[in-house]
């Protein structure tokens, strides 16, 4: 007889399947070149881009990291990964990533493209990882700089227990979820560990995370934003999230933004905890898988990272 867990995770995966299915049917995948002179349009939000001194746009780099397995990199420092990239060394999907986003919108040579990337990296380390890809779906990685903490969770990939995970989250049933208590868990890791570097200063935290893993972000912002510890949540961070069942805060001490690229179908479901933010799409014929990805957040973070022009320093976005 098959167990509880079995039906539990069957009716999930029928579920996400059915609500993935109509978008994604479609989906064209194509290399994405844009016009080396185009510029988004200017931000219309008078929110600022920069969480708790730092950029945003190196949140959303430290994000798109999520889906790199970082393990091996541990305590290495992103001055020492940008030394290995130019000499073509490092995880292989962290170098794929600088060749697509360089092809899409820096048009660079790979030396300089390595350059743009790293530039608002360095002095940060990788601090912690899990990785429960596996047995949970799950995956977060932790920055540290300092008392300044990172903690960015990874979101949907194609992985069933994501699947299932996603389910539960757009059908409202939370035992579906198995990536939340990993996610609190690795909060607490995270934090104990970089509160020893800095003892007795409290440490500063932000939660980032892109589609589901935005969802766990928020999640895990509720659940310890008022559990003592030596730490501090500045803010949460999130990425063409797919927030449900979430209200809008007012504590203007915590800056939670979430950043939906326009024409993503996943993020619109649901609701918030704090300021919505719309990405321009400079390619409106983009597919729906690309809209979702991480890699669309580079044009609107570093416009002029093609040399046309100065590169925007934090907070000075075009």
């Amino acid at each position: 007889m098959r167990s509880p867990s079995f039906w539990k995770r069957l009716f999930a995966f029928t579920a996400a399947s059915a609500m993935l299915v109509v978008p994604f049917r479609f989906l064209t995948v194509n290399a994405i070149v844009r016009v080396p002179d185009a510029k988004p349009s200017a931000s219309v939000s008078s929110v600022s881009d920069v969480t708790n001194g730092i950029y945003d746009g190196v949140l959303m780099k430290m994000t798109d990291l999520s889906y790199v397995n970082l393990a091996p990199e541990v305590g290495q420092s992103f001055d020492e990964m940008e030394r290995e990239a130019l000499t073509h060394r490092g995880p292989k999907s962290l170098l794929d990533e600088i060749e697509r986003v360089n092809g899409m919108d820096w048009h660079e040579t790979y030396a300089q493209a390595v350059n743009e990337f790293f530039s608002d990296l360095r002095g940060w380390r990788v601090l912690a990882v899990d990785n429960e890809e596996s047995q949970a779906g799950f995956y977060a990685v932790a920055y540290q700089k300092g008392p300044d903490v990172v903690i960015s969770y990874r979101g949907t990939t194609n992985n069933v227990m994501d699947l299932v995970a996603d389910a539960g989250i757009y059908l409202s049933v939370p035992n579906m979820i198995d990536q939340l208590t990993p996610a609190k868990s690795f909060f607490a890791l995270a934090c104990n560990r970089a509160s020893q570097a800095v003892h007795p200063s409290p440490i500063h935290v932000v939660l980032t995370g892109h589609s589901m893993g935005g969802w766990l972000a928020q999640s895990v912002y509720l659940e310890e934003r008022k559990v003592s510890g030596p730490w501090v949540i500045s803010g949460v961070i999130v990425f063409n999230s797919i927030g449900t069942g979430f209200q809008p805060m007012a504590d203007p001490s915590v800056s939670v933004k979430d950043y939906h690229f326009d024409g993503d179908v996943f993020s619109r479901y649901g609701t918030s905890l704090g300021s919505v933010i719309d990405v321009p799409n400079p390619d409106p014929d983009a597919s729906v898988y690309d809209k979702h990805q991480m890699y669309e957040f580079y044009h609107y973070f570093y416009p002029y990272a093609d040399g046309i022009g100065p590169a925007p320093a934090a907070g000075e976005r075009a």
